[in-house]
């Protein structure tokens, strides 16, 4: 008590462990990382290029996220808007496409909060309007693969 060193027994730490690693951008990084592979899930039965692509971009973003991020510059910019018409919702793609379109708010969701991550995240937001494009006719996959 003399060097003011606490003693903390081991479930006293071990709770403390976890309440410190609890942070929203961690709530994010589940969500983004779960919507994506989900999304990898649903493309499987149509595409599996776009299914492999979606897994990378996942791996990708949740490694991102757990890091600190470089020195950037933190502002957001524009951003393209995800519209979808009722002809992509009720096609073959169109599960797909509403989980892209999900994702991409998630994206900007994050991106809104912790600005220090736009560069991964803006990246991540083109990858999945190209993903969109691709889908619904608005690109050909020659095109996507050369842009990635």
């Amino acid at each position: 008590m003399d060097k003011k060193i606490q003693i903390v027994s081991e479930a006293e730490l071990k709770r403390n462990a976890v309440t410190h690693t609890f942070s929203s951008l961690n709530g994010y990084k589940e969500i983004i990382s779960s919507e994506l592979l989900e999304s990898a899930l649903i493309a499987m039965n149509l595409q599996l290029s776009i299914s492999q692509q979606l897994i990378d971009l996942e791996k990708t973003l949740v490694q991102a996220l757990g890091h600190d991020p470089l020195e950037e510059e933190a502002s957001l910019g524009e951003a393209e808007e995800f519209k979808l018409d009722a002809v992509h919702i009720f096609s073959e793609q169109g599960a797909l496409l509403i989980k892209l379109k999900k994702v991409y708010g998630t994206i900007h969701l994050i991106q809104a909060e912790y600005p220090q991550y736009n560069q991964v995240l803006r990246e991540a937001s083109q990858k999945i309007t190209e993903l969109k494009k691709q889908l619904i006719g608005e690109t050909n996959e020659k095109t996507f693969n050369e842009s990635v």
